[in-house]
């Protein structure tokens, strides 16, 4: 309810630290995915109207995650692998979202965010723009969002609003004005709309 009345609106769960919600992609697993606190967090933002970031949670916790939200979820950053989530790889590989995860994001209504690792997804805005056509051929026009972390991640081709722009551009010359709109702020908006509307008195 503090962050609530602080004028929070979306929350991520977890991040590079041990906590008592639940666990996280990068360190082994030590409650099995979210714990009843975490689920209690989940419960609380779908009441208060706020929107759920899962990402850097395990897939456990993701699947626990969407089991107990009455709202659509969103990971807003990183990327999504067709070879599952490569947990014992080093380094960036093990903060990709597996397509099963993904999926079922989606299926609930939600939305992933790519993010501008540039070992992941390509030094130019032009790589950057065909990953993210690529995760939507995936997922669905419905379900794809440009990711979080732009100013921190180095190097990466989308570092600035205006590099959000040119990829705007760069889709626009592939795909029709309406898909365009829901991959670059339509999608979020959605989601974002619905957990708000979803806030019980």
């Amino acid at each position: 309810k503090v962050a609530y009345e602080a004028g929070i609106r979306h929350i991520q769960l977890v991040h590079f630290i041990r906590n008592t919600i639940g666990d996280f992609q990068t360190e082994p697993p030590e409650h099995n995915g979210l714990t009843a606190y975490g689920q209690q967090v989940i419960k609380e933002c779908n009441r208060l109207g706020i929107l759920v970031d899962l990402a850097h949670c395990t897939s456990a916790a993701v699947a626990q995650a969407l089991a107990v939200s009455g709202a659509p979820v969103v990971w807003s950053h990183s990327s999504v692998t067709k070879g599952g989530a490569l947990t014992r790889n080093a380094s960036w590989r093990k903060r990709q979202l597996g397509m099963e995860q993904a999926k079922a994001i989606a299926a609930k209504g939600g939305v992933v965010g790519l993010w501008g690792l540039r070992s992941d997804v390509g030094s130019t805005i032009e790589a950057y723009g065909d990953r993210l056509l690529e995760m939507a051929r995936w997922l669905g026009d419905d379900h794809v969002a440009f990711g979080t972390d732009m100013n921190a991640v180095a190097n990466s081709p989308v570092a600035t609003y205006a590099d959000v722009r040119r990829v705007v551009r760069y889709m626009a010359k592939r795909i029709d004005s309406a898909r365009v709109r829901k991959i670059a702020i339509g999608n979020y908006a959605r989601v974002l709309r619905a957990a708000m509307d979803g806030a019980k008195a």
